[in-house]
């Protein structure tokens, strides 16, 4: 089965809140993907956005650019921690726990929505060996 497994993990982000709607902004981000019957898994980037909608902060902070330390996305009882498998969208009470590199505490997001929107084409690096 083929499948894209996007890299949050230090993946710098350019975060704007509007309407109660969160949207981390990201170029470049690393994309892993195996195909079907492959010997190796192949490495993408690709820019777009984390959209979280209808979100409300636990915590407050001031939004500004900076670097996702860590992420952890609950859904249900599924729990997403640093990658998504794409395409990502959830819906309904999602709990987002976002550790920032600048920001001292863990922010907690509560949102009806959580979805990943890419931009454009994909651009290829490289081929990942086995032993990578």
């Amino acid at each position: 089965m083929s499948f894209r497994i996007i890299q949050l993990e230090e993946l710098e982000v350019s975060l704007n809140e509007d309407s109660g709607n969160i949207s981390m902004s990201f170029k470049d981000a690393f994309i892993k993907k195996t195909m079907d019957d492959a010997e190796e898994k192949t490495l993408w980037v690709q820019s777009g956005s984390i959209e979280l909608r209808n979100a409300k902060e636990q915590n407050n902070f001031s939004l500004k650019n900076d670097k996702i330390s860590f992420i952890s996305i609950s859904y249900d009882f599924y729990t997403y921690k640093n990658i998504l498998i794409l395409p990502f969208l959830k819906k309904g009470g999602v709990l987002v726990d976002l550790k920032l590199e600048n920001i001292n505490k863990i922010i907690n997001i509560q949102c009806d929505e959580v979805e990943i929107l890419l931009e454009g084409d994909p651009k290829y690096v490289k081929h990942i060996k086995k032993t990578e």
